[in-house]
């Protein structure tokens, strides 16, 4: 597995991470793990987090809830709609999460989150995923914060399909 990130997305546009990694699996399972409902549970999210509830409808219009925190509380709430789906393709939905922050406040935000499967050859493909930011509130230290908890979010469950996968 190599793994690639940045915070510009593929021509340059800012408020955007772009995360790249390699599998050693075919690009059917990758995207199988990514989009069903029972399985997703297991991948998307960061390490350590725990899952209160996790739902996706994987169809255009279709819904994405995913509330999650520590095991003592939840500490974000993102739900969502599915935009775009292309078996085994693609997968565009475009999210709000409301988190808890520091002060003890919850701030909200908006992202367009594009998961996009490349076959590198029979049993091996890439996975990027762009999440562009739309909208953050007043989210403390400006779009930077974000865009790092984008970036960490996305590369350890991407970490976590590499497990899931084999």
């Amino acid at each position: 597995m190599t793994k690639e990130w940045n915070n510009e997305s593929a021509d340059g546009e800012r408020n955007a991470v772009k995360i790249t990694r390699d599998y050693d699996y075919p690009r059917e399972s990758v995207f199988r793990l990514l989009t069903d409902p029972k399985k997703a549970a297991n991948v998307w999210g960061p390490e350590g987090s725990v899952k209160y509830r996790f739902e996706l409808d994987p169809r255009p219009g279709g819904a994405i809830i995913i509330h999650d925190g520590d095991s003592e509380r939840i500490y974000a709430k993102t739900s969502g709609t599915v935009l775009e789906i292309v078996p085994p393709e693609r997968l565009v939905v475009k999210t709000a999460t409301t988190a808890t922050i520091a002060t003890g406040g919850t701030d909200p935000w908006e992202a367009l989150q594009t998961v996009m499967l490349e076959e590198l050859g029979p049993k091996r493909t890439r996975v990027t995923v762009l999440v562009k930011i739309l909208a953050r509130g007043s989210f403390p230290g400006g779009v930077e914060p974000l865009e790092k908890g984008f970036q960490g979010g996305w590369g350890q469950s991407l970490d976590r399909l590499q497990r899931e996968l084999g």
